[in-house]
């Protein structure tokens, strides 16, 4: 079993693909007219999809629509999905029409996106959009949970508490 997720989709039609070779731009648009032009789209109940094997089974990409698959298998669909762009139909650059939008490990804890502002409260979370607002907030905090706004007196003239750097003969 694979962690390694991709994310993939049908290129976009704002992406543009440099050729080295050629000097030429080719744009994600060209791509999907190539694509009409090869008769690569297929119809069914849902719309229209471009279908691509591996390993026996069929996987449906649609515009706008994204798809996980393991590693290897976002490998071997990409590559499956080459295609000559231009009307050189000999030496056009060859570009696959899948793209990668992200990837990730199964294993990894997903990461919520931090949308704090400085007015946010750190203790119940909410934004208090002013700072005014949020000092009054936390004085109300202090009083209903006085156990969260404890200090530790510092003793800064002792010795250092669980930090010893002696060296030992």
């Amino acid at each position: 079993m694979e962690s390694r997720q991709v994310r993939l989709r049908i290129v976009s039609p704002e992406k543009e693909f440099d050729n080295p070779e050629t000097g030429v731009t080719v744009s994600g648009k060209e791509i999907l007219k190539q694509m009409k032009t090869n008769n690569v789209w297929k119809l069914d109940h849902v719309g229209r999809y471009c279908g691509l094997q591996f390993d026996g089974q069929e996987f449906r990409f649609r515009e706008g629509e994204i798809t996980t698959v393991p590693a290897t298998i976002a490998s071997h669909l990409r590559r499956a999905s080459s295609i000559i762009v231009g009307s050189d139909k000999l030496n056009g650059p060859i570009l696959p029409y899948l793209e990668v939008v992200d990837s990730f490990e199964m294993t990894e804890p997903k990461k919520a996106p931090i949308t704090t502002t400085p007015t946010t409260c750190p203790i119940c979370g909410e934004d208090q959009k002013t700072f005014p607002a949020l000092t009054r907030h936390l004085g109300k905090e202090r009083k209903l949970h006085p156990e969260l706004f404890k200090e530790e007196k510092t003793d800064w003239d002792g010795p250092q508490g669980g930090t010893t750097d002696e060296v030992e003969d």
